[in-house]
């Protein structure tokens, strides 16, 4: 089985500190896949440098076998613990946002969302505001996202 996630030998250091060191793994193609650790262990350095929000200092993200380029953040997503919704926001108007900010059009949007929120059966959520939602709630939202 091929690798949809392939990190080699990655380094990221801020100042002084070594956030990652040499870090290497293999995620396979269909699989799970989570980053466990205490604070400091540098999951969220990993997690940025594959989101490309931050660029390592070394070393090499292949995504399904390629370098990982700009256009490869369409194809990936994670759910932080930390909620990145807008709380006053609707929950509707926030996914269909987010899904445009992914270059996702208008109305594959709403067809993604509506398959999504029916599946996870949270039609009823897409007028409420995201604080009116539990944690768990606004996870689900995150998942659909």
């Amino acid at each position: 089985m091929s690798n949809i996630l392939e990190v080699q030998n990655v380094v990221k250091q801020y100042g002084d500190y070594t956030a990652l060191n040499n870090v290497s793994l293999q995620v396979p193609k269909g699989s799970i896949y989570g980053l466990l650790g205490p604070n400091g262990a540098g999951k969220t350095s990993l997690i940025r440098i594959i989101n490309q929000i931050t660029m390592p200092d070394s070393g090499i993200v292949l995504l399904d076998g390629e370098k990982l380029k700009p256009q490869h953040v369409q194809y990936i997503g994670y759910m932080p613990e930390e909620r990145g919704l807008y709380k006053t926001m609707k929950v509707g108007e926030q996914c269909l946002y987010l899904a445009q900010l992914k270059g996702m059009p208008e109305a594959e949007a709403k067809k993604q969302l509506k398959y999504w929120f029916e599946k996870l059966e949270i039609q009823g959520w897409w007028d409420k505001k995201i604080q009116e939602l539990s944690k768990g709630m606004a996870q689900k939202i995150q998942f659909v996202v």
